[in-house]
């Protein structure tokens, strides 16, 4: 299964990291190129390299700013923006990242939001995703699925 995985922190590494053991692909997706840059390079964070340098070269992993490729090859996408607290900036950054879900999907999706919310985020995600795929004209089913504590590290 080709696996998304939205946002590097710590617990998104580990959990991409324990899918790709399983026989998934998985990669890794973030907005921010310079971090995306430094770990190809080889440079990380002491979290990042915790996880990073126990990765295996067998398996398949992938780190990229490049949402369109990631989302269209994609069957399930994890997203991991603004998984801590119940703020409206939290809010913002799911349902921003639900959209460009959204505006790249091209097949059957299943996105699992990793929310800490004590609110279910599904049905914006849902509707954000749905708006992004009728302005696209694109009839693409997909499932939104609320679990926190999935892989949690």
């Amino acid at each position: 299964m080709k696996i998304s995985v939205m946002g590097i922190d710590y617990n998104h590494l580990l959990s991409g990291k324990a899918l790709a053991e399983m026989g998934n692909e998985v990669t890794y997706v973030s907005k921010d190129n310079r971090r995306i840059e430094n770990i190809k390079r080889g440079y990380y964070n002491y979290d990042e390299a915790m996880v990073i340098k126990k990765m295996s070269s067998k398996e398949n992993i992938d780190f990229t700013t490049n949402f369109k490729e990631a989302l269209s090859k994609t069957n399930m996408c994890f997203i991991g923006e603004g998984i801590t607290g119940d703020s409206e900036e939290n809010m913002e950054k799911v349902l921003n990242t639900a959209k460009m879900v959204g505006e790249y999907m091209n097949n059957h999706m299943f996105i699992v939001d990793r929310s800490e919310s004590s609110q279910s985020r599904v049905g914006q995600i849902k509707e954000t995703i749905q708006k992004e795929l009728e302005r696209r004209n694109k009839n693409i089913t997909f499932e939104v699925i609320a679990n926190p504590n999935f892989l949690r590290a």
